[in-house]
């Protein structure tokens, strides 16, 4: 035996066997036991001889009765897990490391079977140590500590199975899904097949939460997830992509073999209810899929390509199954909105969104009574975009409610600038959902009582039909702090004389398509009138926009129009004339109002 192989020991002493080999001996009583009660004990193995000598308590500590089934490399390992890890003689010998003459470290974790060692569960165990090698450089002697690690073994299972499973329902999680996509695109690039990717959606999901509580919902979840297990083949793989999405990876799959299996799907979910505890739910759903490799190329755009097609396939409302194909007319709109909102964004940190003022002036005087505050983004290259070119994109992309905030901050400050300024501003339906929003107008309202009878808040029609009860509450609590509050494009959707009833608006905006063409057109004339009749019953003042001549001007004064606005008025201008106080000797006097 070499110098080098001699140098390290583990134990504190030794002696000489029969045969005059040193051998280790156990460790004191004392260490001993402070290694059984954590766990560990210590061994020197002669790989040439396969010979292991363990420190004392080392059969006791892997439950054996049989000390002798560790003696050797051997009989060790045929107590070994077959599914776990590479063994120690493995280990060491696919090592590509040299020893210089104080060992190469090795490290590894393997199992005890519990049916070879005779216990309930296997014994995980974390091998740490250092082989040395003889003159040839061979591997010749180890030595290492052993540990019993069922803890922390049990703690790494259970983080796995949270980084790959949902909780809820036990199938995948959507990151999981998306490397189970990866593999199988490495499949079908190899092979020239074609696989698909599914997104099933549950209908109406928050208003099952809604009605019936959210365990109700996860109830849901849960039987949906089972049923699509239990009708699955072994090759295809699900897993749960959001709240009420399912995804389903379909293995060897043609476009119509996918079509198929959707139909299927549906069926499966809307031919039994789900029983809860809340009683029996009736589901139904939308199914949306894309054939791979054809139509995405990887899968961010298998993702995207289904969930295109699930909201087609809703959109569709007849229970149908949409298969995604690539549209180069979606795809550049898909893009154009991307580009647009990374310049509402950059816009939004540059201050290059601003305020314009049209003014809204009495229909008998033509004098300004107040002015709409009307959002303009300013791009980089200099161009000015209209409401109407970003915000659409903005509530699409959950950017409006940035924008909105920005926007009232403008106001607020237009309206401490000018101490005559009257102001309205227009609320997207998102925000006037926003407690925040709320919060900051009546934070401004308190510091500053002189804004209150000069802004008007405005939204639109589709918000207070849409939410009567939700709009209710937020045109309450203006009211409450003083504002008034203006409804926005009343006869351009479906506004009923009911929410008009329930809902105490101030001002009535008519949308500006009925102030079109007045002179030549008598179904706009006869709307015109309707709706201002409507209003009246409600002691609401009545604005109606897009007013370009005297002809109409003149015409909706006779209806008893409060209000116009619109072309024949003038344009949105970022610095319009403000009414000013008028003196005579350092007293005022009157109010200059602006006549156009």
């Amino acid at each position: 035996m070499s110098d080098r192989a001699q140098k390290p020991q583990v134990t504190a002493q030794s002696h000489a066997n029969a045969s005059g080999e040193r051998r280790t001996t156990v460790p004191s009583e004392r260490a001993r036991d402070v290694m059984l009660s954590v766990g560990e004990c210590v061994y020197t193995w002669d790989i040439k001889s396969d010979a292991i000598e363990w420190s004392e308590g080392a059969a006791e500590l892997f439950c054996l009765r049989d000390d002798s089934r560790i003696t050797s490399g051997r009989s060790f390992n045929s107590l070994l897990l077959s599914t776990t890890a590479t063994s120690r003689e493995d280990a060491i010998r696919s090592a590509e490391d040299v020893d210089h003459g104080k060992g190469v470290p090795f490290h590894l974790q393997y199992a005890l079977s519990g049916s070879e060692i005779g216990t309930a569960s296997d014994i995980w165990l974390e091998d740490s140590g250092c082989w040395f090698a003889d003159d040839d450089g061979n591997p010749e002697r180890a030595q290492g500590v052993v540990r019993i690690i069922n803890e922390r073994r049990s703690l790494e299972e259970r983080l796995d199975r949270m980084s790959r499973f949902d909780p809820l329902t036990g199938l995948y999680n959507r990151s999981h899904l998306n490397t189970c996509l990866e593999q199988v695109f490495e499949q079908v690039l190899q092979s020239r097949e074609s696989a698909a990717f599914m997104l099933i959606g549950v209908d109406h999901f928050d208003l099952i939460n809604s009605v019936y509580g959210y365990e109700a919902g996860d109830a849901v979840i849960v039987e949906i997830a089972e049923r699509l297990k239990a009708n699955l083949r072994k090759v295809d793989t699900i897993g749960r992509f959001s709240g009420a999405r399912l995804g389903i990876i379909l293995d060897e799959c043609d476009e119509r073999s996918m079509l198929v299996a959707g139909h299927r799907v549906l069926n499966l979910l809307r031919d039994e209810l789900v029983e809860t505890d809340r009683g029996p739910i009736a589901i139904s759903a939308a199914v949306g899929g894309v054939v791979i490799p054809q139509h995405a190329s990887n899968p961010r755009l298998a993702f995207n390509g289904a969930h295109q097609a699930l909201l087609e396939s809703r959109r569709e409302r007849d229970a149908s199954v949409i298969s995604y194909r690539p549209d180069p007319a979606r795809e550049d709109a898909q893009r154009k909105s991307v580009a647009m909102a990374q310049k509402i964004v950059s816009a939004l940190k540059q201050e290059r969104i601003h305020l314009a003022y049209q003014p809204v002036v009495d229909a008998v005087t033509h004098e300004v009574v107040f002015f709409e505050a009307l959002l303009r983004l300013e791009s980089e290259e200099g161009l000015l975009l209209t409401a109407g070119d970003f915000v659409d994109v903005a509530q699409s992309l959950g950017l409006i409610r940035l924008v909105d905030h920005h926007a009232l901050d403008l106001a607020l400050e237009t309206l401490r600038q000018y101490p005559l300024a009257k102001l309205s501003l227009n609320v997207s339906n998102e925000t006037a959902c926003d407690p925040e929003w709320l919060s900051k107008i009546a934070i401004a309202a308190f510091a500053d009582p002189d804004i209150v009878p000069r802004l008007i808040v405005e939204i639109t029609e589709s918000h207070a039909a849409e939410s009567l009860a939700e709009a209710n509450r937020f045109i309450d609590s203006l009211h409450d702090l003083g504002f008034q509050v203006a409804l926005d494009d009343f006869g351009a959707g479906f506004t009923s004389f009911r929410n008009l009833k329930t809902l105490s608006f101030d001002i009535i905006k008519i949308d500006g398509y009925f102030a079109r063409d007045l002179e030549a057109n008598p179904n706009n004339q006869a709307f015109i009138k309707s709706l201002v009749d409507l209003a009246s019953l409600f002691d609401a003042k009545t604005v109606v926009e897009w007013v370009e001549d005297n002809e109409a001007a003149d015409f909706l004064r006779d209806c008893g129009v409060h209000y116009l606005q619109g072309y024949k008025f003038g344009k949105p201008l970022r610095e319009p004339q403000w009414p000013c106080a008028v003196y005579e000797n350092d007293v005022v006097v009157g109010i200059d109002k602006l006549a156009v």
